[in-house]
């Protein structure tokens, strides 16, 4: 009876970490369910469950510090810069003045919201850092001509 058992608690382990698997994609849960179906195999044949449970964390361990690292690399995918990308360290003017830490500057023809810490006013000149979300984020540039 408890053969039995461990054998339907093993197939519900394996379905359960198979669609757990499903819904993430860092093949984490996959070393599981092969720790539980070497544990299935086991109950099969009647080992007793101390054994299945070592065999469910020693081979769930293994898969995941053979795996892992491997998965990282490939699943790991490269950063593609942006048009926005070169636009980082250009200067322009605002368009409005610095309102709670935002206001307007137009690149390319196309209107941006700028976020600044610094009190400006319209027609400054500023340095685009980087993007956050739709903002740019610059600061107060030098008396530079604008690129």
């Amino acid at each position: 009876m408890l053969t039995t058992t461990m054998i339907i608690v093993w197939a519900v382990v394996i379905a359960t970490t198979l669609l757990l698997e499903f819904f993430t994609v860092d093949f984490f849960a996959c070393c599981f369910s092969l720790g539980a179906l070497v544990s299935l195999i086991l109950a099969i044949f009647g080992v007793d469950i101390v054994w299945q449970l070592i065999a469910f964390f020693a081979v769930s361990i293994v898969a995941i510090c053979a795996t892992r690292p491997l998965v990282k690399r490939f699943m790991k995918k490269p950063t593609v810069p942006t048009n926005v990308d070169q636009n980082f360290g250009k200067t322009t003017r605002l368009l409005a003045d610095v309102v709670d830490g935002k206001s307007s500057i137009k690149i390319n023809d196309v209107v941006w919201t700028a976020a600044c810490d610094a009190e400006l006013k319209q027609g400054d000149l500023v340095a685009i850092e980087r993007v956050e979300g739709n903002k740019m984020i610059v600061k107060p540039a030098v008396a530079e001509t604008v690129k």
